[in-house]
């Protein structure tokens, strides 16, 4: 039933609470989050990178200028699909205070990460 999860490694499909998509350093981010007793061994998420298409378009008929667009993997449109119709989209309807925080503090250690590692290339060059 829902073959793009299962082919991925999904199969709790009965645990799934939520899921996240991002966009990060040129990948799309699906995140799964599960529903686990307190004490369980199974993980409590599970996270996929996926890359992104690179396509040519045409963006203006008159002048034959053309322009590179990212787009995202079928596999991860696949995957979303059949992740809302087993969640719904309360994930999307309830956001709250403290999505937003850790969201937040996610975003700033990205660019904190990113930030040292253009620093340590710098340094390399002096």
């Amino acid at each position: 039933m829902y073959e793009t999860l299962t082919s991925m490694g999904i199969t709790s499909f009965d645990d799934i609470e939520r899921f996240t998509l991002r966009y990060e350093n040129g990948f799309d981010v699906l995140k799964v989050y599960y529903r686990r007793e307190k004490g369980s061994l199974l993980p409590k998420s599970k996270k996929f990178k996926f890359g992104r298409s690179t396509k040519t378009v045409l963006t203006d008929g008159g002048q034959q200028t053309y322009r590179e667009v990212k787009e995202p993997s079928l596999i991860v449109l696949r995957a979303v699909e059949e992740l809302t119709s087993l969640v719904g989209k309360q994930h999307e309807l309830k956001v709250t205070k403290e999505d937003l925080v850790k969201e937040l503090e996610h975003l700033e250690r990205v660019v904190t990460d990113k930030i040292a590692e253009l620093k340590e290339k710098i340094g390399t060059l002096s």
